[in-house]
């Protein structure tokens, strides 16, 4: 219970300010690296990909979008890079999990959305988990896959949603998710 309570301090931390830092878009290699070096990740399948970062004391959040506001074609692509207070076992990871999983799929969007998780299974590495929500983001009917990864006292959410009024919904974490696997597959810690 002390990380879970640990975790909720992180998050409500995570809502207090915000600096204003900016990662490195390599549209060449066409690459994301965070502000601080920390991580890089391959830029999501979009047209004339765009990053906006945002730092808080104990988060970095990253959105990558076509247009401001314009996210149903191609989906909305996020990672959220959290610092924990301190290093986390896989064994706590594993505990804590559930707790992690129904806070981050109850707040990352509380305001422009709702989502109740439908399927999530631990990966094989049992330092990653994925699931899968479905819900609404911006009024419109969605699903929401989001992988999450233990880096000893670093997590990472990275996420896509997506309209249920894709050319193919996704229903199942096993289903075509429109390049997702890929894309997290690219994201590496420097």
């Amino acid at each position: 219970m002390r990380i879970a309570a640990i975790l909720g301090l992180v998050f409500f931390l995570m809502s207090c300010s915000t600096l204003n830092v900016s990662g490195k878009m390599d549209f060449k290699n066409e690459t994301y690296t965070s502000p601080n070096n920390e991580f890089i990740v391959d830029l999501p399948a979009l047209i004339h990909p765009n990053a906006k970062d945002t730092v808080y004391p104990n988060q970095l959040f990253v959105d990558f979008f076509i247009g401001s506001g314009y996210w149903t074609p191609q989906g909305l692509h996020t990672i959220e890079w959290v610092t924990l207070p301190k290093e986390m076992t896989t064994e706590q990871f594993q505990k804590v999990l559930p707790d992690i999983v129904n806070e981050h799929s109850q707040k990352r969007f509380s305001s422009t959305g709702q989502f109740n998780v439908i399927e999530q299974r631990n990966l094989p590495d049992s330092t990653s988990h994925k699931f899968l929500a479905k819900g609404t983001y911006q009024n419109v009917a969605s699903t929401w896959i989001c992988t999450i990864k233990l880096y000893k006292s670093r997590i990472a959410f990275i996420s896509k949603v997506l309209p249920l009024e894709n050319p193919k919904p996704i229903t199942k974490l096993d289903e075509n998710t429109d390049g997702y696997s890929q894309w997290v597959e690219s994201f590496r810690v420097l």
